[in-house]
Order: C-alpha cells, then structure tokens, then sequence
C-alpha cells in the first residue's frame, strides 16, 4: 500500500506544531527581539559609542553600552539564542551525537568571534563544525567522506608551505564545506521525497530543516563577506551595518532548523517512527 500523499510542507509544519510551545516562543521571542533592538539601535544611534560610569565600591567603573551603534543587550540576545540551540538538539536528539558536536563547535565559534570578530580561532572553529557537519551528511559513503578530509588537510598544507595567510586558506576550507553540505542537503532532501525511497516522517522533516538551514546559512556568510569588503574599503562602509543586519537575520534560524535536523530522535539510533 502506498504511503499518504502529504507533500514535505504539510509534514514540516505538523511537526511545528508538534514542538514543545515554550520552545517556539522562546525562538520567536529571541528573533523578534534583536531584529527590533537592533534596527531601533541602528536607526537613532548609528555610529555611536555610547558608556555607562558607575561607581562600585569605591571603584569607578566604565561599561560599553553601545559600540559602533550595536546596542551590548542585542549581542547578549544573539548568542544566548545559539546556546539554546545547542541545548535544545543535546535535550531532543540525545543519540545525535555528532550533531551536537558541529553545534558545539559552532557555539565555540560565536563564543571566540563574539570576543573578537577578526579572530582565525573563531573560523577555524566554524570550519571544524562545518567539517562534522560533512560528517552527518556523508556518513553513508565514508570512502567519499575520508577523500573530502584528504583535500581539506591538503588546502591547509599548501597555504603553509607557500606562506599564504591562515584566513584565506581557513575562509576556502569553510567555503568549500559549506557548499558540500548544500550539496548534500539537497540530494537527502529530493531523495527523502521520493515515494519510493520510503522515508520516515523524520528524515523528510530533517532532510528539509538540514537543507533550508544550509541555505539561510550562506546567505547569512554573503552579507558576513559584504560587511568585510565594506569595512576593508572594497565597498562602501555604509553598506555594512545592513550586511551585519542582514547576516543575524538569515543566521540565527539557520540554527534553529539545523537543531531540528536530525533522523533520529531521543529513543532509537538508526530509525525513527512516524510522528
């Protein structure tokens, strides 16, 4: 007997509606609230430097309110909504355990870029989640997977011995990552809705958070690479307060869908029941 003909939509959005309420709001609630603070911010005090003195037991102390216009609550906000993501897929797919991994290393990432937004530590971190994010996705071809390790390690080697700066070669190794799991996504998504494949209600809903969140992922890295050409003079300056803008906004439900990625969930390893 053949399966039900639901299309991938109305099964996504049935699984919405599956999750736990206070984990929705939450995510609203964190995506509204920079997206206001920020354009609120942005709009009246552009450029602006703005500091808090107080005094604390006798000691005088000087705290950034505002940097470059970015209110400090706006950034508190950002990253506690990609801590949250890390905790809700460690709390939902706890047999996931590379996924966790790649959040890990993407929340060590913004941790690192939070602190300093030029540090090679922070890309290199992205690139490691980006590397188990590979994993994930090419686990059923490891043949193909260890030769994709190979070229990364052989990027890493040539910029070395041929003294080419570390950010390059980082920036070509997550590049190049990053579309390999598009790349990936894609195909587990058109395969997952095939009617003949026999996919569970899980992996069509994984395959289809995994693919869109890749794709809001290197729409967020497009405005992150205007904003550095605005900043290095490339472009015009102007043009990256919209690119920073631009890039949490596609950012931040890109990991929210890729927390919700995974085909298994919290009892079985390999396979998954209908919802």
């Amino acid at each position: 007997m053949s399966r039900p003909k639901k299309i991938w939509i109305s099964k996504l959005l049935d699984y919405a509606r599956s999750i736990d309420r206070s984990w929705l709001i939450t995510w609203s609630l964190i995506f509204i609230s920079f997206i206001v603070l920020d354009s609120f911010f942005q709009t009246h005090f552009s450029g602006q430097d703005i500091f808090y003195d107080m005094n604390l037991f006798g000691k005088d102390l000087h705290f950034e309110v505002v940097k470059n216009g970015t209110f400090i609550g706006v950034t508190i906000i950002k990253y506690a909504g990609i801590v949250l993501s890390f905790i809700y897929a460690k709390v939902k797919f706890k047999r996931d355990y590379i996924l966790q991994i790649a959040l890990l290393f993407t929340l060590l990432a913004d941790t690192i870029l939070t602190l300093d937004s030029i540090s090679e530590l922070g890309v290199l971190a992205f690139c490691l989640a980006q590397y188990f994010h590979n994993a994930r996705f090419a686990g059923m071809k490891p043949y193909a997977f260890i030769a994709w390790s190979v070229f990364l390690l052989l990027i890493l080697m040539f910029g070395h011995f041929h003294h080419i700066n570390n950010m390059y070669s980082l920036a070509i190794i997550y590049g190049t990552s990053l579309i390999a799991n598009i790349i990936l996504t894609y195909r587990w998504w058109r395969k997952s809705k095939k009617p003949w494949n026999k996919a569970t209600d899980r992996e069509i809903i994984a395959s289809t958070c995994a693919f869109f969140g890749f794709i809001l992922f290197i729409l967020c890295d497009i405005n992150v690479g205007i904003s550095y050409l605005s900043v290095t003079g490339v472009l015009p300056l102007k043009l990256a307060t919209f690119a920073n803008f631009f890039a949490w906004m596609f950012y931040y439900p890109s990991q929210v869908l890729i927390s919700n990625s995974s085909p298994l969930d919290g009892k079985v390893k390999r396979k998954v029941e209908k919802l």
